[in-house]
């Protein structure tokens, strides 16, 4: 069996675009470069292409972040590669990373269906209709009255799933998450922990862990310290862990740490640096357990949705 290792959730590419320069061969003010990821064995990062509420420009502004993600693909000495397949990710060679583009804020489509096919194109397979706010696909965490999603929301989805794309529902509603798994699309939340263990905005609470169950949905557990509560350290993290597993089943969660993303991670674990004792402390809790959470999960369930390669 594979020993994947993988993360469904990194702002990298928003930094990159903020502060410029490159990931190799290290750089020290992001959570997230080259060597961390060739010490770590990282097979696949979720590339997040995020957008925040408001933008003046949210379709020029995700172009911008395609072009950063292209430049890490095209720079013979950037040890990522982009992917759109799992069988790519068989194909990496050793010490390359795979990227997984997904969106973040469905803002950047101003709208426009099409838009789809476009990102498509540009390796694009995950799809998160919103952040925080709402907007005209859906609403998000913090800004929630209580409604679902919109029809062009819908008309989105079904766009999407017919593409080959999974949707994302960190940072959508409850009532969004719940209508969302009534339309028989592959379903995920990359970056998002349970309500049970912390009660927060931006945790699955009982009912949409049920809905997500449903569809046989995976989710990435998050080491940002407000969304895991407690003394927000490994055992905390293993909290979350159990929680989830009781619910959606041992083979549906993994880790969506939003690195680059937060300013603070969960106590004991700096970046992918600490990947290693992770995986320790997770198999010492249950065999196999570091394994499947860590990454075989993930691929598992990719396998189940992802397009026939062409």
């Amino acid at each position: 069996m594979n020993k994947y290792r993988v993360d469904l959730h990194v702002d990298t590419l928003s930094r990159l675009a903020e502060h410029g320069g490159a990931l190799t061969p290290q750089r020290p003010d992001f959570h997230v470069d080259a060597h961390k990821c060739q010490l770590s064995k990282m097979s696949l990062i979720g590339s997040a292409i995020f957008t925040r509420d408001g933008h003046p420009d949210p379709w020029g502004h995700c172009l911008k972040l395609l072009e950063e993600r292209n430049r890490l693909h095209t720079d013979e000495h950037q040890p990522f590669r982009i992917v759109t397949h799992p069988d790519q990710v068989d194909a990496l060679p050793a010490g390359t990373t795979g990227l997984l583009t997904t969106i973040e804020n469905g803002i950047v489509l101003e709208g426009r269906v099409e838009r789809l096919h476009v990102l498509h194109e540009q390796g694009v397979r995950v799809l998160g209709l919103v952040w925080n706010g709402a907007n005209n696909l859906a609403q998000g965490c913090l800004q929630d009255t209580g409604e679902g999603l919109t029809p062009l929301g819908v008309t989105v989805v079904k766009e999407a799933a017919k593409l080959g794309w999974a949707i994302d529902v960190s940072h959508l509603n409850p009532q969004g998450v719940l209508e969302l798994c009534q339309l028989e699309v592959p379903v995920l939340a990359t970056h998002s922990n349970s309500k049970n263990i912390h009660d927060c905005p931006r945790n699955l609470d009982p009912e949409m862990l049920s809905a997500l169950a449903n569809v046989e949905a995976v989710v990435g557990v998050n080491i940002y310290p407000p969304f895991l509560g407690g003394d927000h350290d490994m055992s905390t993290f293993l909290n979350h862990v159990e929680e989830l597993e009781q619910v959606l089943g041992k083979d549906s969660v993994c880790l969506g740490t939003d690195l680059d993303g937060i300013d603070d991670a969960m106590t004991g674990f700096r970046d992918y640096r600490d990947l290693d004792q992770l995986y320790e402390f997770l198999e010492a809790s249950e065999e196999g357990r570091g394994l499947r959470v860590l990454g075989n999960n993930f691929m598992s369930f990719w396998r189940k949705w992802a397009m026939p390669t062409s």
